[in-house]
């Protein structure tokens, strides 16, 4: 379970707290690792704040060169000294909002793996892309372009994220839409796409083992009936990380489904949880 905090949150104190309040709640959490990714002037010291805990932290995007004359850009090697075990490359704001292709965040991509961080890889097709029956092309395409020249054996260190563009909340990437999570059946049939896509350019062993999360507007009252879901392993959430109280319901529920805890079954694509 994934935290992207983008650029929610903007004090050091603010950030801090919150992930002192984050790293207290999952300490007996044992079965689902948790990473938060704020924003670039905060990682150091929220790394300090959660060193010893189960937290981990993450950045939010890099450069695609070690260092050198990148004005604004932040390198692997920052990352690595504030204590980043991931980072998050080719979200969609990053994507749709900023220009990025698919060439570029393939090369971060590897220079993150060359360096020893777990590369959160976001694809994700837009409303028009969606309502043109372009989902898979979109995804396969982004598949393709991002992960060229990675090795099965570096793929083992890859997540990647389906996030439905025209699901997140941000009225910059969706300023005319109305925002919905994806349905079960749509977040389902995307997954699946990606982990075909996987199976087919990589082999068996390496979609069965290859975390593919969901990100678009997760939150407490629907992240259970989407992590139920066969390909959905995990989520990397928005708005509903800035805060331990919204955030750590989301990470319980993924803890109770990977332990067996919660019993349920699919009835008429209904969620229905037994006794």
């Amino acid at each position: 379970m994934g935290g992207n905090w983008k650029m929610q949150i903007t004090r050091l104190g603010e950030a801090e707290r919150i992930a002192e309040n984050i790293a207290a709640a999952i300490e007996n959490v044992s079965s689902v690792e948790v990473f938060i990714a704020p924003s670039f002037n905060a990682l150091n010291s929220v790394g300090l704040t959660i060193t010893k805990t189960k937290l981990k932290l993450a950045g939010q995007n890099m450069h695609y060169h070690e260092k050198g004359a990148f004005t604004g850009e932040i390198s692997v090697l920052s990352l690595i000294e504030a204590g980043c075990e991931y980072v998050i490359l080719g979200h969609s704001e990053r994507r749709r909002i900023f220009g990025e292709k698919d060439d570029t965040i393939n090369q971060k991509v590897l220079l993150a793996i060359n360096h020893g961080l777990k590369p959160v890889l976001c694809i994700g097709e837009t409303a028009e892309e969606r309502a043109n029956g372009r989902t898979a092309e979109v995804n396969q395409s982004q598949l393709a372009g991002s992960l060229r020249n990675v090795s099965a054996q570096q793929l083992q260190n890859v997540i990647i994220a389906y996030e439905p563009v025209w699901a997140i909340d941000n009225k910059f990437l969706n300023p005319n839409i109305e925002i919905k999570p994806a349905t079960p059946e749509q977040a389902s049939e995307a997954h699946m796409i990606v982990r075909d896509w996987i199976r087919k350019h990589y082999g068996q062993e390496s979609a069965a083992n290859i975390p593919i999360i969901y990100g678009g507007s997760m939150k407490e009252k629907n992240a259970t009936e989407l992590l139920t879901i066969e390909d959905i392993d995990g989520g990397l959430v928005g708005g509903a990380s800035l805060s331990a109280e919204a955030f750590v319901p989301i990470i319980r529920s993924a803890e109770k489904l990977a332990k067996g805890e919660d019993k349920f079954e699919w009835d008429s694509n209904t969620l229905r949880f037994n006794e």
